[in-house]
């Protein structure tokens, strides 16, 4: 293979109008097969490419309801479903509980006179229902971020190992495996070599593309003394995108939500296939009427990946512990618009007074 070019031209560099002109010039040649910019991320992958999940210390059991429900929380529970499919706050929760329990406290004929200490909350009902169905590590915990001009963002992040465990513990989400797939080992079933030379070969899922089986190969391969049953790959697909409920975006955040990617595409559909790890706040809240321009772009660039920073950060975890349990979770692909992703690699608009390596378009 040909040794790589790097291109290390600045805008602000000088060239003298008599100086021959070299159309190398600028550039510095490095052997091997990968720009010098990839070789640590190279590294890297060779370091986390063959670690393999620690053993835990106490398996997790997946959670069999065994009917502990007392009729009380059964009531309540049932009450915020009606609320929940109604779309109605949580107030008008609480406004039909105290109504229940002053016409039961009035008239024994109505209901059942229940005492004030065993009245029952919606936030009491809610915490209840956690506790019995095991969903107290599902719940967003609040992180703050300190800006770059000094203000606080608050971010509420998911747990992502326990997002995980609660779709993998969803039969009819773990049944849609694609049908490309090895069920047991989640790697697929016809060797790269066999599909790729089949001229009748079907390119249907994300099974039969090549970036699929190169993400398998780079971040859980399948070493001769590990059973492929054992330590399986676990492929994420992450999506962002702004979202705005006011005419000019100033009430907005960016959920950031993800689901197995090794699922096929009916139950890629459903709402039980995703989890949302995070919500990213609208980071020009606050700065008056230029938004995002009372900074650069630069800035404004910074801070929003120091909000990815931890939005992202129990997805980092797992990924350098080895994995979750017997599953290797990586990041397959994200999805996002334009503006969405041009802020996930960095992008901005600066026509001057740049100190990096760029990408000479003309």
């Amino acid at each position: 293979m040909p040794p790589c070019y790097v291109r290390n031209r600045f805008l602000n560099d000088e060239f003298d109008d008599e100086d021959e002109y070299d159309p190398m010039d600028g550039f510095e040649t490095y052997d091997g097969s990968l720009p010098i910019k990839f070789v640590n991320q190279s590294e890297r992958y060779e370091t986390m490419k063959n670690k393999v999940p620690p053993k835990p210390t106490e398996i997790q059991q997946k959670f069999v309801y065994k009917n502990t429900l007392s009729c009380q929380a059964t009531a309540c529970i049932e009450l915020l479903k009606i609320c929940l499919k109604h779309n109605v706050r949580k107030a008008v929760f609480d406004d039909i509980e105290n109504w229940t329990y002053i016409h039961t406290k009035s008239n024994n004929d109505i209901f059942q006179v229940i005492d004030h200490s065993q009245r029952w909350s919606y936030n009491k009902t809610l915490n209840h229902a956690k506790e019995v169905f095991g969903f107290q590590n599902i719940q967003s915990h609040l992180k703050e971020v300190t800006l770059s001009d000094g203000r606080i963002g608050t971010v509420p992040v998911v747990d992502f190992a326990e997002s995980m465990r609660s779709i993998l513990d969803d039969n009819k989400v773990m049944l849609s495996i694609m049908s490309g797939l090895d069920a047991d080992t989640w790697r697929p079933i016809v060797p790269k070599d066999d599909h790729e030379n089949d001229s009748n070969a079907t390119i249907h899922d994300k099974d039969s593309g090549y970036l699929h089986r190169q993400g398998i190969k780079l971040h859980c391969p399948s070493p001769d003394d590990i059973d492929p049953v054992h330590v399986r790959p676990l492929p994420i697909i992450m999506h962002i995108d702004k979202s705005h409920c006011d005419l000019f975006g100033n009430l907005s955040v960016a959920p950031v939500q993800c689901m197995p990617a090794m699922i096929d595409l009916d139950a890629q559909q459903q709402v039980s296939a995703w989890r949302q790890i995070a919500t990213i706040p609208n980071l020009s809240s606050g700065k008056g009427n230029d938004g995002k321009k009372a900074k650069s772009g630069l800035m404004n660039l910074k801070d929003f990946h120091k909000v990815m920073d931890v939005a992202l950060s129990s997805f980092v975890d797992i990924y350098e512990r080895g994995g979750l349990y017997w599953i290797d979770a990586y990041l397959h692909f994200f999805i996002g618009d334009i503006a969405g992703v041009n802020e996930m690699v960095g992008h901005y608009n600066n026509n001057n007074n740049v100190q990096c390596l760029l990408k000479d378009c003309k």
